[in-house]
């Protein structure tokens, strides 16, 4: 009786152990249907905007994999027509360290927006962070370049 205790004690002391170390599944709101979109414009063309960087975070279902779709837009300052998409990648599968720049991203958008002082601007960097059901919004103009999301495009683009 008592070989079988200390067997059933260690067992149970392997799975708690275990629990720990496995990784976190973030951003568990992120679905098919509830998408989240990071999207930078710089201030090439002044009061025109600029380039465009746009990722959209999906999962195809509830507890699936994270993918994302990364669009880049080039903007013709002389032309004022619609930029022009010069790189498209679909359905990256997105890792743990993805997923954790993703978080950073929206972090540090929030801190840089909250921690400055808010003055009227006609040009500037935009960057704007928006879950498709809009309970997330987070727009800053004139804003500035997010270290974490340029890591996350940098990883990205090597796929």
């Amino acid at each position: 009786m008592k070989e079988k205790l200390i067997i059933l004690i260690g067992i149970f002391f392997l799975f708690i152990g275990w629990k720990k170390e496995s990784k976190p599944n973030l951003l568990q709101y992120i679905n098919r249907v509830n998408k989240l979109e990071i999207l930078t414009v710089d201030d090439k063309c002044g009061e025109w905007g600029g380039n465009e960087r746009m990722l959209t975070i999906y999962r195809d279902d509830l507890k699936g994999q994270l993918l994302g779709d990364y669009i880049e837009k080039v903007k013709n300052c002389k032309d004022k027509k619609e930029a022009q998409i010069t790189k498209s990648i679909k359905r990256i599968k997105l890792t743990q360290q993805e997923t954790e720049l993703i978080l950073e991203s929206v972090n540090e958008l929030c801190e840089k927006k909250l921690n400055r002082e808010d003055y009227p601007s006609h040009s500037g960097i935009f960057n704007r962070i928006m879950l498709s059901d809009s309970s997330i919004v987070i727009k800053d103009f004139p804003s500035v370049e997010l270290t974490s999301l340029n890591k996350l495009v940098t990883e990205l683009k090597k796929k």
